[in-house]
């Protein structure tokens, strides 16, 4: 394999090996203006490095084969650095790279770890990945009343790619019921606190009177009441009206195919009866 090139956009530098580099303009160049990341605002001013790795192998290498193998994106803010799976690159990978800037901002914020649910919850919010929560509305061990804690969610996040997929999705909930609590000023409250150096059970209680198993337990009444069996059985009632919908169309096509068939059957029948009639064939 041929020996990368850097780009340099701003304080972005994007390294890609030889095919990619229009590739790693356009990184540089989305990481270079982002912005709005939920109570923080702007990426605080360092410089950011971003790698894209054109194999899995080179991908598993850079980030020491640390990760799950359905990892495609690892954030390392300590060394301001951002590892991409460009394997299948998209034309523009808006959501992947936002997401692990958004580790980026989080991390230099608020200068300490939060809990892993917390982390990857808040990258999937300030990425907008919505997509997310598809997998809670059909999951049956939430609608029949099974209540994950938090500390499952983290074994989740680093689990297989389905247990993961929930894991986001459970992540995500959790901070926007902290972004709903704060009011308009959304998250920013919490994350002031946390980076005034407090931990984040610390920053909890500073910013919403509560406990961390308070707020478990809270989580867990709001999952409930958004994915428990009355939210799974509106999904599920979609779907099947959706399928009745379309079987019900397909109905529908049929007879009107089979009446235009009647028709020109009839009609040719009439043709053949005339054509009888003047030859003076039919009785």
């Amino acid at each position: 394999m041929q020996a990368p090139t850097a780009t340099e956009v701003g304080r972005v530098t994007a390294v890609a090996w030889p095919g990619q580099e229009r590739l790693a303009t356009a990184v540089a160049e989305i990481a270079d203006h982002a912005t709005g990341f939920p109570g923080i605002g702007p990426l605080p001013d360092r410089p950011i490095r971003i790698i894209l790795a054109p194999t899995r192998e080179l991908y598993d290498s850079l980030t020491r084969g640390r990760l799950p193998l359905w990892s495609e994106g690892a954030a390392f803010p300590e060394a301001g650095t951002i590892v991409l799976l460009t394997a299948r690159p998209p034309d523009r990978p808006t959501a992947a790279l936002r997401h692990e800037l958004a580790h980026l901002a989080l991390r230099w914020h608020a200068g300490r770890r939060a809990p892993l649910w917390f982390e990857e919850g808040y990258a999937a919010v300030a990425a907008r990945e919505w997509d997310r929560f598809d997998a809670l509305q059909l999951n049956w061990q939430l609608a029949r009343g099974v209540r994950m804690t938090l500390d499952e969610v983290d074994r989740a996040l680093r689990g297989a790619r389905a247990d993961a997929q929930t894991g986001y999705a459970l992540a995500a909930t959790a901070v926007l019921l902290l972004e709903r609590w704060g009011g308009e000023r959304g998250l920013e409250p919490l994350l002031t606190n946390l980076a005034r150096g407090a931990s984040f059970d610390a920053a909890l209680r500073d910013t919403y009177h509560i406990t961390a198993s308070d707020f478990e337990a809270r989580w867990q009444r709001d999952v409930a009441s958004r994915y428990g069996w009355l939210a799974w059985a509106g999904a599920m009632g979609f779907f099947w009206l959706a399928i009745g919908a379309i079987l019900a169309a397909l109905v529908v096509l049929r007879r009107r195919r089979q009446r235009e068939k009647r028709a020109a059957l009839a009609a040719r029948d009439a043709e053949e009866s005339q054509v009888l009639d003047d030859l003076g064939i039919n009785e």
